[in-house]
This record gives C-alpha cells, sequence and structure tokens, in this order.
C-alpha cells in the first residue's frame, strides 16, 4: 500500500507548476493528469486557447460525435451553474461559434479565463448507480476524508436531502474500500445485476485516492511541499462495456507549512495525579462564605476520608469544614510535603500567578475551575500562557470551565470529587459493580445523565474537561483503557480541537472497551452553540460521526440513545452474544408487534421443537407458541417465570426482549406490590435472566412516569441488572446497538462498522 514514488514525484510537479502560476486549485485537465498517473480512466482532452487552434484534426481526436467545452478559470468552480460547460456536435465552424462566445460571456462578467477544455463526451446511462462521486478532502480535526456517493448534477442535492455521503477515514486497504461501498445501498444492486467489476472498479479508485490523500496531508510525513485540501471526481461513470471513467475533476491545494501534527496521547502516569493524588491543594478557600467553590470541593474531599488536602487562601487563616478544621495557607509555597494535584477555583483573570505558584511548587497536576475563557471568545492569551506554562513545568491541565473528576478510587485509595455541588442536591453511590467512565465536555450533562441512570448504574468515574486546554478525551479513553476500574466508557464530545479528532479515532480504534459517543454540534445551531459554551472547533458531524464508528465507536444519535446505550452496555457487560435470534415475549398484543416492527439488524428466532414443546407444556391453553409470545393479560407472575425460563433456555434463541404492561390484574407491578411480595415478577425475571446469561431487555410503559404507581418496578429491574426501558422500541434500538457491537467485534466485518 502507499504511492509509489516516482508517481508521487509526477503529481506532485503537477501541482507544483499550478502553485507557480499563483493558483491554490487544479484546473480539470491537470487532475485529468494526476488521475491517469494514479492508473485511473479519463476522457481524452485537449485545452484549447485561441479559436484558431480549432480544426477537424484536433476534434478528431475526441472520439464520439460530440464535444464538452469546459472553460478554465480559476475564479470558476461550479462550471454548469455559471454557464461554463457545453455539449456541441463536433463540426468545427460551429465549434469555434461556441469558443467565441463562452469567451465573451465571462470576459463580460469580468471573469479571467484561460482557455476551454475540450473533453471526448462519453456515452452512459444515468441509471442509479452508474454515476458515483469520489473524492477526499483533508478535515482539519480528522485529516483525510474518503467520500464515495451518488455522482452526477444532482449529486449535492440527493446527499443533501436523500443519502449523505459515505465517509471514512485514510489511509485504507482494499479491505476497508470494500467495506466502504458495502455500507452504501448500490452495493446491493451491483450484485443483483451481476456487476461485480463495478465493485472492483470503485475499490481500486478508493485505495488510490487513498493513497493520493495520504502523501498530500499533514497528518503525515511524506516529504511532499503540498497538501491537497479537496480532490473531487464527479462523475466517474460506467459505460456499457463495464469500462469506470472519470469524467469531471476538480482539486485545491495549498503550501505545506508547520511539522506533522503530534497524535501521541499522554503518558498514563502523566495523568494518574490526577485520579490518585499525593497532597491535595484547593485554592480559593473561602473563610467567611462557606457557599464558594473552593469550599464545596475541600469539603468533598474531606469526606472522602482523604488526610493529604491544603486549603489556599491569601488572606490565611482557619476553616472547618466537613467537621475537619484546617489551617488555610496563604500560598502553596508554604505547603510543606509534595502538591500532586492543585485545584484552582479563583476567577480566570486571577488564576495565572496561581499557575506560576503551581510549577514552582513541582505540581504534577491541575485542575482549572472556572469559567470566563475562550468558550465566552475571552482570555485566549491567558489560556496560551497557561498552557505554555504547563509545558515547561511539565504538568498536565484539565480545563478550564470544567467541573473536574468524580473518581471512585481502588486499592486502599480514597478517591477525588471536585464536583462543586453541595451534597444534598447532588450525591453518589460509587459502590455498585457498574464500572462506567463518564467522559463529558459538560459538567452539566455528566451529572444529568448520572442522575437518570442513578437506579440502573453508578460510575467509577466522571471528568468534566471543559475547554480542554490540555487532556482531552483521547488522554483519558487511554488511561482507563486498561484499568479493571472501567468496562464501559461514555463520551460526551461537542467539538474536536484541530488534530484531535485524528488522536481520537486512532486511540478508539485500540480500545478493547466499549466507547458511547454523542457528538454535539450536528447543526448549524448546535456547532454555534457548542463553541459558546466551550470554545471547541466542532468540526463536520458526518466526518466525526464517519471516523467514530469506523474506529469501533457505539455512536448515540440522541441524548436519550447516549444514556440506554450506557446502561445497556454495563449491566449486560457480561453476557455472551452467540447470535441475533431475538424472541419477544409479552402480555399485549401491541407491544409484542411495537417490538417486531423495530427488529433493526436483528432476526426474529424460529423456534425448535424442543422449545416448542417446553412452552405447550407450561403455558396455559389461551397461549400459543411462538417467538412473538403472547402471554394475554390473563398471565401472572408465575405464568412469566416460566415463559421466560423455557425460552432462555432455547438454543435457538439469542437474546430476548420481556414487554411488561404493568396494568395487568394479576401481576404484581404497582410500587406496593413490588414492597410487599418479595417474589414479585420482576425478581422472578432477574432470577431467571442471571441464571441463564443471555442478553434479555424489558420494556415497562409508565415506568418512569412522575404520576405512575410502577415506578418500582422500572427501579427494581435497573437495580437487579436487567437494562428496563419505556417502550419495546427503545428496548430493541439499544439490544440492537448491543448486539451489533458484539457480533462485529467477533466477525470483524468492517461494512456492518460503517453503516
Amino acid at each position: 500500500m502507499g504511492l509509489d514514488p516516482i508517481i508521487l514525484k509526477q503529481v506532485e510537479e503537477i501541482v507544483r507548476n499550478a502553485h507557480e502560476k499563483g493558483r491554490d486549485m487544479l484546473f480539470e485537465d491537470e487532475v485529468y493528469s494526476v488521475l491517469a498517473h494514479l492508473g485511473m480512466r479519463v476522457p481524452a482532452h485537449v485545452v484549447v486557447r485561441k479559436a484558431g487552434e480549432i480544426s477537424a484534426r484536433l476534434l478528431s481526436r475526441l472520439g464520439s460525435g460530440k464535444v464538452v467545452m469546459k472553460v478554465m478559470s480559476p475564479s470558476v468552480t461550479h462550471k454548469q451553474s455559471e454557464g461554463g460547460v457545453r455539449i456541441v456536435v463536433k463540426d468545427p465552424e460551429f465549434v469555434r461559434y461556441t469558443f467565441d462566445r463562452m469567451m465573451a460571456a465571462f470576459e463580460e462578467k469580468g471573469i479571467p479565463v484561460e482557455g476551454i477544455l475540450f473533453v471526448e463526451y462519453v456515452e452512459y446511462s444515468q441509471d442509479l448507480g452508474n454515476e458515483v462521486l469520489l473524492g477526499f478532502r483533508e478535515s482539519e480535526a480528522f485529516g483525510p476524508v474518503i467520500s464515495l456517493s451518488k455522482g452526477g448534477t444532482d449529486a449535492e442535492h440527493f446527499a443533501r436531502y436523500f443519502s449523505p455521503p459515505n465517509l471514512i477515514m485514510a489511509p485504507i486497504d482494499r479491505q476497508w474500500a470494500q467495506a466502504l461501498l458495502e455500507s452504501t445501498s448500490i452495493q446491493k444492486k451491483y450484485v443483483a445485476q451481476g456487476n461485480t467489476g463495478y465493485i472492483t472498479h470503485i475499490v481500486n479508485a478508493g485505495v488510490r485516492l487513498s493513497d493520493l490523500a495520504v502523501v498530500f496531508s499533514t497528518y503525515f510525513r511524506a516529504g511532499t511541499d503540498f497538501v491537497i485540501t479537496e480532490f473531487e471526481i464527479n462523475p466517474c461513470v460506467f459505460t456499457p462495456d463495464g469500462s469506470f471513467i472519470a469524467l469531471d475533476g476538480f482539486a485545491r491545494f495549498h503550501k505545506r507549512t508547520g511539522s506533522v501534527p503530534d497524535l501521541a496521547v499522554a503518558p498514563k502516569e502523566a495523568v494518574r495525579p490526577f485520579f490518585e493524588p499525593r497532597g491535595i491543594a484547593v485554592v480559593g478557600v473561602s473563610t467567611s462564605d462557606s457557599g464558594k467553590m473552593g469550599n464545596i470541593i475541600a469539603a468533598n474531599l474531606l469526606r472522602l476520608g482523604r488526610t493529604d488536602v491544603h486549603a489556599v487562601n491569601p488572606k490565611g487563616g482557619t476553616i472547618t469544614l466537613a467537621g475537619v478544621t484546617l489551617p488555610v495557607v496563604r500560598s502553596m509555597a508554604e505547603i510543606d510535603g509534595a502538591v500532586d494535584l492543585a485545584i484552582i477555583t479563583v476567577p480566570a483573570a486571577a488564576t495565572l500567578p496561581v499557575v506560576e505558584t503551581c510549577a514552582e511548587k513541582g505540581v504534577r497536576a491541575v485542575i482549572l475551575i472556572p469559567g470566563g475563557f475562550s468558550e465566552i471568545k475571552r482570555n485566549r492569551d491567558l489560556e496560551a500562557r497557561i498552557l505554555e506554562l504547563s509545558r515547561q513545568a511539565g504538568f498536565r491541565v484539565i480545563g478550564p470551565n470544567c467541573l473536574g473528576i468524580v473518581y471512585a478510587g481502588h486499592g486502599g485509595d480514597p478517591g477525588i470529587n471536585t464536583f462543586f455541588i453541595p451534597e444534598e442536591k447532588f450525591s453518589l453511590n460509587l459502590e455498585k459493580e457498574n464500572k462506567v467512565a463518564i467522559l463529558s465536555q459538560s459538567g452539566a450533562l455528566g451529572i444529568i445523565e448520572i442522575d437518570n441512570l442513578k437506579n440502573a448504574i453508578s460510575p467509577k468515574v466522571i471528568v468534566s474537561y471543559g475547554n480542554q486546554l490540555d487532556i482531552d478525551p483521547c488522554d483519558l479513553i487511554a488511561y482507563f483503557q486498561n484499568e479493571p476500574l472501567v468496562n464501559v466508557i461514555g463520551c460526551y464530545i461537542e467539538g474536536f480541537k484541530p488534530w484531535a479528532g485524528r488522536k481520537f479515532f486512532n486511540i478508539v480504534a485500540e480500545s478493547s472497551k466499549p466507547v458511547i459517543v454523542y457528538k454535539a454540534g450536528r447543526t448549524p445551531a448546535g456547532r454555534k452553540a457548542t463553541e459558546s459554551h466551550t470554545a471547541s472547533i466542532a468540526g463536520e458531524y458526518a466526518v466525526a460521526r464517519a471516523a467514530m464508528k469506523q474506529a469501533g465507536a457505539i455512536v448515540a444519535d440522541t441524548m436519550i440513545d447516549h444514556g440506554d446505550f450506557i446502561k445497556t452496555f454495563a449491566l449486560l457487560h457480561d453476557f455472551a452474544v452467540h447470535g441475533n435470534r431475538v424472541a419477544i415475549i409479552a402480555n399485549a398484543g401491541y407491544e409484542k408487534t411495537y417490538a417486531a416492527d423495530n427488529l433493526g439488524d436483528l432476526r426474529l428466532a424460529d423456534f425448535d421443537e424442543k422449545t416448542m414443546a417446553a412452552l405447550k407444556a407450561v403455558m396455559p391453553p389461551m397461549v400459543e407458541p411462538d417467538p412473538l409470545l403472547d402471554l394475554t393479560p390473563m398471565a401472572d407472575d408465575e405464568i412469566f417465570e416460566r415463559a421466560v425460563e423455557t425460552v432462555l433456555q432455547s438454543a435457538s434463541v439469542d437474546v430476548l426482549v420481556i414487554s411488561i404492561v404493568p396494568q395487568s390484574t394479576l401481576i404484581h407491578t404497582t410500587d406496593e406490590e413490588i414492597r410487599n411480595n418479595p417474589d414479585n415478577i420482576a425478581a422472578r425475571i432477574i432470577r431467571m435472566v442471571h441464571r441463564y446469561k443471555k442478553p434479555t431487555l424489558v420494556s415497562v410503559c409508565v415506568a418512569s412516569r412522575a404520576d405512575a404507581v410502577y415506578n418500582e418496578l422500572g427501579r427494581t429491574f435497573d437495580a437487579g441488572g436487567v437494562p428496563t426501558y419505556l417502550t419495546a422500541n427503545r428496548a430493541m434500538l439499544c439490544l440492537n446497538a448491543f448486539v451489533r457491537y458484539r457480533l462485529m467485534r467477533q466477525t470483524c466485518s468492517l461494512g456492518d462498522w460503517l453503516r
């Protein structure tokens, strides 16, 4: 894999010549030359600068009875819409007439034209799949991105309103190029019509464009002097004889500046002081106002049993927090012994002297709590100076504009809590076994999500990293990658700084743990909101989504999905997945139908004879054995239990969805019934699920309605390790995500990764 050095030199010479002529784009004949060097077929063509050059002999070089005339101007990108393309018969006089008209029209507009490109007219059918758009662009956050979509004059309209382009990060090999095509719907048409040669052509072209993108990218060291920021072929067409020809092309470039970005993540030892510090200084504690951020944070740390907390305020004195009296030192310089972690809570304008003291003290980690930095377009120079100081002194920074860290600790370490929220408003039980890390650019989001999930999980770590001046989610994922304390990682990302998207892509691709991501900034309004919040460059959502899926992340389309996916993956962490055959048990016909209508990638199980016989033996006469098992409202707790056990025992079932309409008279579902009947329906189902260890999800209608009497039912399921949702649709969506991820990891079906 990789571009041949001779071809690389030829392509760079084309780009250099254009640059020396004062252009930052390639004319179409130059794009044709690049493609020809890559081994792709292009139409016959010739550049004409004066009407006198046009002759019957010249036109005879262009094949068919028509010629395509395209204006060549650095000021004209969309030639078709600006009247810069004409298709005419190859009559020399008429061609000359058309040439003069085109040149005159652009001259009247004041648009400089360097000539007209005459191109062979290629006959082909415009049926769906015969026109393909292939290209790449250099993303600031992710580097080179390959694009494949429907081509032709309506490509942009089609991508906007019908089907967006399929994207993949370069470099790619043939396997990944094949996966890119498999992730599209048009692949099915090629296979159905026996056009496997089309597939080969597209795969070959994808690999060649990837090779080109990599050697002319800021992200890779290739010895080239230029960066190609955009390269598009639209369309590449399939002709009746099966040829694949690039008809139209565009490219933009700039001179390479700077060095290749450093995509290395922070070494684990550089991040450890945030989570396992020896000595903590809280700067900004007040002796007169107990509601200050510094006071709340210091009290949180003391409640964890920490004995290495130091309060800092220039006024000095003493303070009592969480029943512990501490001296208040005037500066970190007065602290005896080492300070690994400094938590700075003073206003933004007062932070620099504190950070300078951190450098002098030898602090290894700093959490900058205050806002008022670049997220509101202020103090950018201050941020830059703080980062410079940290690099010089060798300490790392989380923040600014963040809540910091909640960390359960392990192995005797007491943990960390810098969330400056009074205990009566936000508290966590960190003792549950669900090993989850929540890494959120927004601290408020982390709090809300954890509060919503409190019946099912308690995280082992929450990090609110704010403006990601230094530490970013890549560093954090890498840190927890091999930590036994964490099995599932949830990320809320508002934007990536330049280069950080590719770093994130690399680290997630190496992850053996599920990484569940919600990427904000999907719309122009969303991007504006995230910028005002975290000073991130929110980037193109489609590129970020494609990169995350290619890396193997689970991408949530909504924040509700994000929370539900975290719950699903956490509670089912130790459940094996052997296939996608699903059975559905319900006590109402509409609920089983609702679930069946949302199968997604799951396949309805086909009960074997043994399962059918077992169900007939234990079910009442009104229940018909079926993989869409309707127990009817006449089912009681025991019938539910017997049905669940029989289905979970079945060799023809891989996963199970149970849908309960709790108003049914014979099942114990109200809050009072759950409390007064220890062997209630929830307890029975939980027992069966953990006995047979097949992934099982439950939907309970109105389980969490504010005025419902069934809240305890949903809480019991979640607390018992059986993920529960408000509708069968939610359950099916989450089960699909879980099964799909597990099977992808087992089979390495790359096309599925990209869908």
